[in-house]
């Protein structure tokens, strides 16, 4: 069944505002007229972007930039009619097509900014009861809920025009992405023992004491009461920074 005209005409407009270069104006348009919607259209989409993936913009440099936002632009459908989850939209595509001439490190790097938007807007529920002082190994520490663990190949946290990698790491860095108490997003970078310690509390079920000794035996440590003793300020460390709000006590 042939298309209305009216159908055929918003195709035809909206195929030629995403891809000016590839599909023809509809008949009868100006080039002049349709051209300002075009760019309206597209510093729409590249504000967006660009509020999200800053450093990536500046990595890339505008050139690569626009034509990546571009190419999305133009070939990815939307799932979403809100402006703040375009740029996951952005990430997954960047992430499923691998354009061709961007460094390999831009997709976690992507990802990494991103994160702080995810982080920033999500939901944040807390536990009927806790305290915002007590003791960190005796009771259960609660870790705000608005936190992501995260792992990349390249150093991301570290990347910028001046230091851009060529080899990945040779062991991933362990970053932890949260939204403390007076809804400020902080970046912590941890170790291995650090990363594994905050998977265990994500749930909420251990004790500080019962996470740690879970990791003595986890490294097969000989002493595991120096395993909490190692730990002990690791915990302060992250209530101190905002990781850790406070504990529910037994």
């Amino acid at each position: 069944m042939n298309r209305p005209d009216f159908q055929r005409y918003q195709k035809e407009f909206c195929a030629h505002a995403r891809s000016p270069h590839l599909n023809p104006r509809p008949a009868g348009v100006s080039a002049k007229r349709i051209g300002v919607y075009a760019q309206l259209l597209f510093n729409n989409m590249e504000s967006t972007l660009s509020g999200c993936f800053p450093v990536c913009k500046k990595v890339l440099g505008v050139r690569k930039w626009n034509r990546l936002v571009r190419d999305f632009f133009a070939g990815h459908r939307c799932a979403t009619p809100l402006f703040r989850q375009i740029p996951e939209e952005f990430l997954q595509w960047l992430q499923q097509t691998e354009p061709v001439g961007i460094p390999p490190f831009v997709p976690q790097l992507a990802h990494y900014e991103w994160a702080e938007l995810a982080v920033a807007v999500a939901d944040a529920p807390m536990p009927a009861r806790w305290s915002a002082d007590g003791d960190m190994l005796e009771g259960k520490p609660v870790l705000t809920s608005a936190l992501m663990l995260l792992r990349y190949d390249w150093p991301v946290q570290r990347i910028s025009p001046r230091f851009k990698p060529i080899q990945p790491l040779t062991e991933p860095v362990c970053l932890l992405v949260f939204r403390d108490a007076a809804d400020e997003v902080r970046f912590m970078e941890l170790n291995t023992v650090s990363a594994h310690l905050v998977e265990l509390l994500q749930d909420g079920s251990r004790t500080g004491r019962e996470a740690l000794m879970s990791i003595a035996q986890t490294l097969r440590h000989p002493d595991a009461e120096q395993v909490v003793a190692f730990g002990a300020p690791i915990l302060a460390d992250l209530k101190a920074r905002g990781a850790i709000l406070g504990i529910v006590p037994l």
